[in-house]
């Protein structure tokens, strides 16, 4: 199984950090830091896509999307991220198991700047139908290309598209919906899904499409053994929510890495340290590396206590992002030292 798991990431010019640069990362980050320094925007930063640059960039956009900022279909959405609006937006990343580091530069274009050539059929057709307003220059280790991007819209297929951060409200969505139907299609995969589900729902016999018999919309019902009557998903409690969101988010996840924003949010705390055993385990199974935030620091205990249970400490870090006379800076810790910050009740959050 190829690993492509980060070891090393530096991203600059983004949102409010000048340069953040993160070394020694695991398979499993949590990220702890105080409010408004910048643990969400991590998680939107690593959203880059050395591979696909339409799903990387899409991925910029549907996290305006997710945060509710995207109200004007006309902004140049690259270009909110940029601190400075001048500058390129700049990421230098290395993988595990590898000496070389890689750069990647996303560059906001303006038509009048490219030439016949660099603007091709493609973009001109796009601009024709007046379906772009960002066209980016993106080099990756030296070799280029010009995008223009086409915003989500009424008719495209965004409800299929999988966006690789779990946001912290705990509502269901059309994703959902549909990456489940997806899942269910095939038998192994959703045994596996509904066995993992059981740590909140032992009894758990199916999960369906149905209709609401109040508004008659198309949903997720869940069967259990033990009642005639099926429930749809959002009858069910937060902390179910979230787990049944995060399992499906994994699964689509596989080989790739999934960022978390909040991660206790919604889970009691005497359920804390399996919902972790479970996720991890999870992550472990499908080569998920996970990059989660938390403010909790029973969750910091927990995390600490899974990875020790699941004899995964060598692959545990904690990355504090702390706001310095020098700027935003991000230290990981890995396991021993965060455990005796714990054990010593030093604040590490």
């Amino acid at each position: 199984m190829e690993t492509k798991h980060l070891s090393y990431f530096k991203v600059e010019n983004f949102k409010r950090f000048d340069s953040l640069e993160v070394n020694d990362i695991g398979q499993f980050n949590l990220i702890v830091g105080d409010n408004n320094v910048g643990k969400t925007t991590l998680l939107e930063a690593l959203l880059f896509n050395e591979r696909n640059y339409d799903q990387f960039l899409l991925n910029l956009e549907f996290a305006l999307e997710n945060r509710e900022l995207a109200t004007d279909k006309r902004i140049n959405y690259v270009e909110s991220y940029l601190r400075n609006k001048n500058k390129s937006l700049n990421y230098t990343f290395q993988f595990t198991n590898s000496d070389r580091k890689n750069n990647l530069t996303v560059t906001k274009k303006n038509i009048n700047q490219l030439s016949e050539k660099e603007i091709g059929n493609d973009i001109l057709l796009q601009l024709k139908l007046n379906k772009s307003v960002n066209i980016v220059q993106i080099d990756l280790d030296g070799k280029s290309k010009i995008k223009a991007v086409t915003l989500f819209d009424e008719n495209s297929n965004s409800a299929y598209y999988h966006f690789p951060l779990l946001g912290s409200r705990l509502l269901y969505d059309e994703e959902t919906f549909n990456f489940t139907l997806t899942i269910s299609a095939s038998n192994s995969k959703l045994e596996s899904f509904k066995s993992d589900l059981r740590f909140f729902l032992p009894d758990i016999m199916s999960i369906e499409e149905g209709t609401s018999a109040i508004n008659g919309d198309t949903n997720l019902i869940i069967r259990e053994t033990n009642s005639d009557n099926p429930l749809p998903l959002a009858a069910y409690g937060d902390g179910f929510i979230k787990f049944f969101r995060c399992l499906l988010k994994m699964e689509l996840s596989t080989n790739k890495r999934l960022m978390i924003d909040e991660i206790d949010a919604g889970i009691h705390h005497s359920r804390m340290k399996g919902y972790l055993i479970q996720i991890l385990q999870s992550a472990k199974n499908k080569n998920v590396q996970i990059f989660a935030t938390t403010h909790s620091k029973e969750c910091l205990q927990y995390y600490t206590e899974a990875l020790q249970e699941l004899g995964y400490e060598n692959d545990g870090r904690v990355i504090k992002i702390a706001n310095t006379k020098s700027g935003i800076k991000a230290y990981a810790s890995r396991f021993g030292q965060f455990e005796n910050s714990l054990s010593a009740e030093s604040e590490i959050r």
